[in-house]
């Protein structure tokens, strides 16, 4: 087994959870962690459940992984949301991404990079909610 699969098996789901809560914080700040993450947990049913999914699982034990660094696993995120074309999140991560240490050009360059991969409409979409983003930053 290793180092990281024995820290991932010992790691309690609310110690997931507190890390997840962490991560948000300090990646999107604590009005969008209560707003968001912690009101969509506070509902019932699916909702709650995938409130605390997302932050057991993406921010607790994804974002918290060795090996990447946030500003990497910043600009995989931005790829993977422009390539979908989920512009509330891509939104979400052009402020994350800020916090962890991409400049608006770098964000901007990689939106750029991503044309001839995911296509002109998808990419013009992305630029629009980057700059959008980043002009009221």
């Amino acid at each position: 087994m290793s180092e990281t699969e024995s820290v991932d098996a010992v790691r309690t789901a609310a110690e997931r959870q507190a890390a997840g809560e962490g991560v948000v914080a300090e990646m999107l700040g604590e009005e969008f962690l209560a707003a968001n993450m912690k009101a969509m947990q506070a509902g019932e049913g699916a909702a709650s459940s995938m409130g605390r999914l997302a932050l057991e699982h993406v921010f607790g034990d994804i974002w918290t992984r060795p090996g990447l660094a946030r500003r990497d696993r910043s600009l995989i995120t931005l790829g993977v949301l422009m390539a979908q074309g989920h512009q509330t999140e891509i939104g979400n991560h052009v402020v994350a991404g800020r916090a962890n240490g991409l400049s608006p050009e770098e964000i901007l360059e990689a939106v750029l990079h991503t044309v001839p991969y995911i296509g002109y409409p998808a990419a013009g979409q992305a630029m629009a909610t980057a700059t959008r983003v980043l002009g009221q930053a």
